[in-house]
């Protein structure tokens, strides 16, 4: 029973922060001595989420932000009240003062934490709906940063990440259990996110080690989002087929010093290119799609100064029916060969696994 009062007012200064800093200075010394018995059945929570709009993405930082709209139902004898005292369909109350009448009444306020929270919640509008039966309704409208820890971009741009919201009841889930309210979750159709497509969004019930230390439901906002890939071919993929479409052309010029001078130029290009691609990323300890095709072709176009040099070499020590040989094969088969292969074993390593 201690544990139980102890959980209890643990939820109390949870959703004491709800409200303003100075009103819940003043909840968080109410101190809820529910009466809840041990033996009885857990509270029965349904949560729905519902992102409406997508603010950010910081694939570097590996969050975004977002407005959601929470909403959870319960229904406890205890919340009940006489409709001959109250002839409202429903009393309609703010956080703070459902906190005092639920210790009024013996009974626990079902507090939640969000868990991949990254930053201050600021909550626009939250109020509980009560019922003269016991039925009792949640509804916030807030505004956070979240943790979205899963990003793998070894496909990237290529790539399909997971976002998702995370609510997880501060008490154990013998005291509360969670459903999820699937026809109230989901994602919203005005996002107001260009670089993502989100979609496929689910709702999941799970169980975890709660801040009570104690297994705790979990209700988690799930879905995922791939990039508009028009921008990156544009951006990114068509300019490096120019470049090196350029470094082909090149081979045909009679002067190899010339044909190293543009490779060379192309080269600095390119590192630029892997600048600008990285800039965009966490550092991560890994190699992504873009990054496996821009460290070859950076090491293409410093093969094909080396090469030209060489083949100036010879020219000037009298070996220039070899030289021209080799650069033949080079121009016909082995650069145009050699591009295909990087790129056909690119896709194969990373976008077909």
């Amino acid at each position: 029973m201690r544990l139980v009062r102890s959980l209890a007012a643990l939820s109390l200064l949870v959703l004491s922060l709800w409200t303003a800093p100075t009103q819940a200075q003043e909840l968080m010394g109410l101190g809820l001595e529910a009466d809840i018995p041990e033996d009885g059945a857990p509270l029965d929570v349904s949560v729905g989420i519902e992102i409406s709009q997508i603010s950010f993405v910081d694939q570097k930082s590996e969050n975004y932000g977002a407005v959601v709209t929470i909403r959870a139902s319960w229904t406890d004898p205890k919340l009940a009240y006489d409709r001959d005292e109250d002839s409202r369909k429903a009393r309609i109350v703010k956080p703070d003062e459902f906190l005092d009448y639920a210790s009024k009444r013996d009974t626990i306020p079902p507090g939640f934490i969000i868990s991949n929270q990254q930053s201050n919640r600021w909550i626009h509008h939250a109020v509980i709906a009560i019922t003269p039966d016991g039925e009792a309704s949640y509804f916030e409208s807030s505004s956070l940063t979240l943790q979205a820890p899963h990003f793998d971009f070894h496909k990237y741009p290529f790539d399909t990440q997971t976002f998702f919201f995370e609510i997880v009841s501060v008490f154990p889930n013998d005291v509360v259990t969670y459903s999820g309210d699937e026809a109230f979750s989901g994602l919203g159709d005005m996002l107001g996110e260009e670089e993502w497509v989100l979609n496929n969004p689910r709702l999941e019930v799970s169980t975890t080690t709660g801040i009570s230390g104690q297994e705790s439901d979990r209700v988690t906002l799930v879905f995922e989002g791939h990039r508009h890939t028009q921008y990156y071919m544009i951006r990114i993929f068509l300019p490096l087929l120019v470049l090196i479409t350029v470094s082909w052309a090149a081979f045909f010029f009679d002067d190899y010093k010339k044909r190293a001078e543009i490779a060379g130029a192309n080269l600095l290009v390119f590192v630029a290119f892997n600048w600008a691609v990285s800039a965009d990323l966490p550092r991560l300890g890994y190699l992504t799609f873009v990054d496996f095709i821009l460290q070859w072709v950076f090491v293409v176009t410093g093969a094909i100064i080396v090469f030209n040099m060489v083949l100036a070499r010879m020219q000037l020590k009298g070996q220039g029916e070899l030289a021209e040989t080799l650069d033949y094969y080079v121009i016909r088969w082995v650069y145009p060969l050699g591009y295909a292969a990087i790129v056909g074993f690119a896709v194969v390593r990373y976008l077909l696994t």
